[in-house]
């Protein structure tokens, strides 16, 4: 079994020899080429692939990583007040804008790779550590809270 890409539209057919005819844009068998190379992508997203850039370089990246993570917060707080005011259309807008800023924000945790590893396994157990203890300032904070008659 070959495979076949129409020149024209991308399309791909698999079989002893091209189609007469593509089936998506109607172009000719001869507009069809044969893939004899395993594909393989124009470029791959690494872990880390800024370290060491000009220093320049390095605070406008950390600067766009956490203005893009400041935005995702103010998006969805957004989305929480326009579901309070009952428009949940432009809350459902906030939170996809927000979505699209987190990510803008991966990208740079990637380019940066102070906030993730290339091992997943390592990734978790990091997000663990980190979350046991946002959870216990959380908690120092609402007995401070607490103790001045703040809480809710």
């Amino acid at each position: 079994m070959k495979k076949f890409v129409c020149s024209v539209c991308g399309y791909v057919y698999e079989g002893a020899e091209a189609p007469a005819q593509c089936p998506i844009c109607k172009a000719p068998k001869e507009k069809f080429n044969e893939v004899t190379t395993a594909g393989s992508f124009a470029t791959v997203h690494e872990v880390g692939v800024a370290k060491g850039v000009d220093p320049e370089i390095y605070k406008e990246l950390v600067a766009n990583f956490n203005g893009e993570c400041a935005e995702v917060g103010m998006y969805l707080a957004m989305a929480r007040q326009a579901d309070r005011e009952g428009y949940p259309e432009i809350s459902a807008a906030f939170t996809k804008y927000a979505f699209e800023e987190a990510e803008h924000a991966a990208k740079f945790a990637e380019l940066l790779g102070e906030v993730l590893t290339a091992d997943t396994k390592k990734n978790l157990q990091m997000r663990v550590d980190a979350e046991t203890g946002a959870c216990a300032g959380k908690f120092e904070l609402a007995k401070l809270a607490k103790q001045q008659n703040l809480d809710a």
